[in-house]
C-alpha cells in the first residue's frame, strides 16, 4: 500500500520557524453533523438560497465569492443535490 506524502506548513513556534504537518481529520464532516443535527432540511435549503443569492447579487471579493459558492454548494449537496433543494425551497414557501 502506498503511502500519501503529508502536507507540511511553515510555523513559528517560541520564535523559530519550523515545518509542521497537519493530520487529515473529519472536522470537515463535523460542519455537516453540526448542521444535520440542529436545522430542518428546509432551513438548509433556505440558508443555501441566501448564500446564492447574497452572491449573486453583489460584487464580492473573488475569495470569498469562491468560498461562498463552496458553502452553497456543500449545503445543496447535503441535501441530495438540485433537484432536492428546489423542491425543499418550495416547501419551506420560497
Amino acid at each position: 500500500m502506498a503511502r500519501r506524502k503529508l502536507k507540511t506548513y511553515d510555523a513559528e513556534f517560541k520564535g523559530r520557524k519550523v515545518r509542521v504537518t497537519v493530520p487529515e481529520s473529519d472536522e470537515a464532516d463535523a460542519l455537516g453533523e453540526a448542521i444535520k443535527g440542529n436545522l430542518s432540511p428546509e432551513a438548509v435549503a433556505t440558508l443555501a438560497n441566501a448564500v446564492r443569492v447574497h452572491v449573486n447579487g453583489r460584487r464580492t471579493n473573488p475569495e470569498v465569492r469562491r468560498q461562498l459558492d463552496w458553502l452553497a454548494n456543500r449545503l445543496v449537496s447535503m441535501l441530495g443535490g438540485e433537484n432536492a433543494y428546489h423542491d425543499l425551497l418550495k416547501e419551506a414557501g420560497l
